[in-house]
């Protein structure tokens, strides 16, 4: 056996014991921080507004079906009709989704760990293509860049079938701040709130007689290159593809 092969065989005996022990303690000391109230997250932690073309949403469009009506029936649809995604109909996919995280934690975004709502629009009416910033304040879109449209498109995410979808409503969160006030706790909250605002969204899309899926969403690099997402202060946690269902 070689020194390197002694340095990464798994501990046993003893030594296997002490590591469960300092990871069962790290457990119970990041659940107890969890409990305690939370720091103010620093200002150097907090992204500063940006500015950019806006596009103000039409007023949500009220839902079509009932929820009991979608929900036991939901399921994951990844093929969609090229038709347009009405104004109105991702306005109030993206105020569900955002409505969701303001009532279930407001004291996280009262504190500056807010998630950040993008839509990388193809077919939607009223809307360019191209990738915006949900501002719900002011119920409009705020431009980050362009995006290719068509056969490119499919460059932009892992599954091909995903860039046929109409929009893709991406959730980020600002994982400096949330390790800052909770410790490793923060990531956990990060990705439970945005999973709350994806189904969110999906539940609302379906009531609009809408299909679609959450998924991963768009490739690392891509909103590296066009959102300035690194991965730290704006993290991708969530998405969810919406569109008209292909006919068969």
């Amino acid at each position: 056996m070689t020194p390197d092969t002694e340095t990464l065989a798994p501990p046993t005996g003893e030594d296997r014991l002490q590591l469960l022990q300092r990871l069962l303690t790290d457990t119970r000391l990041d659940a107890d921080a969890a409990g305690r109230p939370a720091t103010p997250v620093p200002a150097e932690l907090r992204r500063a507004p940006e500015g950019g073309p806006l596009t103000a949403l039409p007023a949500p469009a009220s839902p079509r079906s009932g929820l009991d009506e979608v929900l036991l029936e939901r399921t994951a649809v990844r093929d969609y009709a090229g038709t347009s995604l009405a104004g109105a109909d991702l306005s109030a996919i993206l105020a569900s989704a955002d409505r969701m995280d303001a009532e279930g934690w407001p004291g996280e975004r009262a504190a500056g760990v807010d998630l950040e709502l993008y839509c990388a629009a193809w077919r939607v009416t009223g809307v360019d293509t191209g990738l915006y910033r949900y501002l719900p304040q002011k119920s409009a879109l705020c431009r980050v860049s362009s995006l290719p449209d068509g056969p490119q498109a499919e460059e932009l995410v892992m599954q091909r079938e995903f860039a046929t979808a109409a929009a893709l409503l991406v959730i980020t969160g600002n994982l400096a701040a949330a390790l800052a006030r909770h410790g490793s706790h923060g990531h956990r909250l990060l990705l439970t709130r945005a999973g709350a605002a994806g189904h969110a969204a999906w539940l609302t899309a379906l009531r609009l007689d809408l299909v679609g899926t959450v998924f991963a969403g768009l490739l690392p690099h891509v909103l590296r290159e066009r959102a300035d997402a690194d991965g730290y202060h704006r993290a991708a946690l969530f998405a969810f593809a919406a569109g008209s269902p292909a006919r068969t």
